[in-house]
């Protein structure tokens, strides 16, 4: 039992190890491959806004709790052969329509930018 769990340990330091070895290595060949035409190293300083996903996530969750108070008031009404679907149904379909209004919002957000 001690054994198995210190390979497991050990490989999973190997799989970490040489996942982060990969991404920095081609992460520095790019910067070097993009210097080398001529950018300048602030290039590489992102402007990372977090707004966006904040935002994203809002709406989201705003149309998650929709879809389960709409889908309780419809899993409550005696609806033949349908009544257990109705949660799953409303809250999959309130996700879909928050994400749209999400892209539609980021959208017009972007556009007056």
């Amino acid at each position: 039992m001690e054994v198995t769990s210190a390979a497991l340990f050990i490989s999973i330091s190997l799989v970490v190890f040489g996942i982060s070895y990969y991404y920095f290595t081609t992460r520095y060949k790019e910067r070097m491959a993009i210097l080398e035409k001529g950018l300048s190293p602030h290039f590489f300083k992102g402007n990372t806004h977090y707004l966006p996903l904040i935002l994203t996530l809002g709406i989201v969750s705003i149309g998650i709790s929709l879809g389960l108070v709409v889908g309780m008031f419809l899993s409550a009404i005696k609806i033949e052969g349908a009544k257990y679907l109705m949660l799953p149904f409303s809250i999959f379909l309130f996700l879909g329509i928050s994400l749209v209004v999400s892209y539609f919002v980021l959208k017009a957000i972007q556009r007056n930018q």
